[in-house]
């Protein structure tokens, strides 16, 4: 096939993971696949310069990375102003993915790339994008399972765990009741701790108005939790400016990712907590779990540092169940759904509109609601006694995700704007 499709690496080692996978798929359909090493932008640009000359390419990034003035990706002006890409010079399209809202990349949306085509992992922010941005292409396409590569690229080397107890990667048969019932975790979080207390701090620094404003929006948020992100802090923002214009509204969204981050980040503190002090052992599998405040520690089993993806899917793999907080995705999902799905493993998530569609509550997922938290514990125990029935929640649960929600699905999608 005489087609390229570009992906970057070595920006964020999570998103790389996410290009490897969907660079895998591209693979098997024939396509041809050029790494951007965010390390070495010189040696890269010159190389794609030669590697384009003679076929078309597209760029598959996430988060703008590759189109937000890299060195040696743009042109500047006598300022030092990054001006032209070398992907708009080059006429390469660009498919770029958001993962986070869109309220991220205030700057990158203001002055977008040539041939841009944006997607998000949520349908709150492709109304947001549609909103905000009608002259931006911009589609769904949710997030999908992880699963082993073969050559992961990855600088850090996963933890050891055993190999032979009811280990499955994506595509493989079903561990048997029995290898499933040696997994050794009865449940696993694959997630970085940060303290509430951290956001809190910027938020302490900002004037005083401000910094009451954030406050009253978060309080709406605890109060409330199934409200999204634009409806919440536009009633606000309305309350004080009534005649608001959607250009200032979005600009005043822009200065809205600490409310964000703090709800996602108390939230996850807060699940963990709950299920830690209600007698749950937790497997957490990323750094800084040993800061969190707990009356129970001794739940809260560690690795103290941080971990790549390949080991988040391994510890996966090892686990009966697999907790997951959305990041505040009211109509989509977080990769650790499906990658949990593909490692047969059941998926145990607050929900969303999205997956509430997609699946059934113990039948291929279990959901829990933010609002009742005090609940997890006795529904994670309950679970945990009938593991006849939780076995069948997991089988059920990769079975859809092989069939709908792995990288190849994705790049089937994204393959009718190559």
């Amino acid at each position: 096939m005489n087609k390229i499709i570009i992906f970057c690496k070595h920006a964020v080692e999570t998103l790389t993971y996410f290009s490897m996978q969907l660079a895998d798929a591209f693979e098997e359909s024939g396509y041809e696949i050029f790494w951007i090493d965010l390390d070495q932008t010189g040696r890269s640009a010159w190389k794609l310069r030669q590697a384009v000359q003679q076929k078309k390419a597209v760029l598959i990034t996430f988060n703008f990375i590759g189109l937000s003035g890299e060195e040696d990706l743009w042109e500047s002006d006598d300022t030092g102003e990054p001006t032209v890409s070398l992907f708009e010079k080059l006429d390469i399209p660009c498919l770029n993915i958001m993962v986070d809202h869109p309220v991220y990349y205030y700057q990158a949306l203001q002055y977008p790339a040539a041939n841009l085509r944006t997607f998000c992992i949520d349908r709150d922010h492709v109304a947001y994008m549609h909103r905000f941005y009608p002259d931006i292409f911009c589609e769904f396409l949710p997030l999908a399972g992880n699963c082993f590569l073969d050559n992961d690229h990855s600088d850090k080397k996963p933890p050891q765990y055993p190999q032979d107890i009811g280990i499955t990667k994506a595509g493989a048969a079903e561990p048997t009741f029995e290898q499933w019932m040696q997994r050794p975790y009865p449940l696993v979080f694959t997630a970085n701790y940060v303290p509430v207390s951290n956001i809190d701090r910027q938020i302490a620094a900002m004037e005083p108005e401000y910094r009451d404003f954030y406050h009253e929006i978060i309080e709406a948020f605890l109060h409330n939790p199934k409200q999204d992100l634009l409806s919440c802090i536009e009633t606000y923002l309305r309350r004080e400016i009534p005649d608001l214009t959607d250009a200032q509204l979005c600009e005043g969204m822009s200065s809205m990712p600490a409310v964000d981050l703090w709800i996602r980040t108390y939230f996850r503190e807060k699940t963990v907590r709950i299920l830690a002090e209600g007698g749950i052992k937790i497997h957490l599998s990323g750094k800084d779990w040993d800061q969190i405040r707990c009356t129970h520690p001794q739940n809260l089993i560690t690795t103290g540092h941080m971990v790549n993806s390949a080991a988040c899917v391994q510890a996966t793999t090892q686990a009966k169940i697999a907790l997951n907080t959305m990041p505040w995705f009211k109509d989509g999902a977080h990769d650790r759904i499906f990658t949990a799905m593909l490692a047969g493993t059941a998926a145990l998530t607050d929900d969303s509109t999205y997956l509430r569609e997609q699946f059934t509550h113990k039948d291929t997922i279990i959901y829990y609601d933010l609002s009742h938290l005090e609940q997890l514990p006795h529904l994670v125990t309950d679970l945990l006694q009938h593991p006849e029935d939780l076995y069948k929640i997991s089988l059920h649960g990769k079975n859809t995700a092989q069939q709908h929600h792995r990288w190849k699905h994705r790049a089937e999608h994204l393959k009718q704007y190559i």
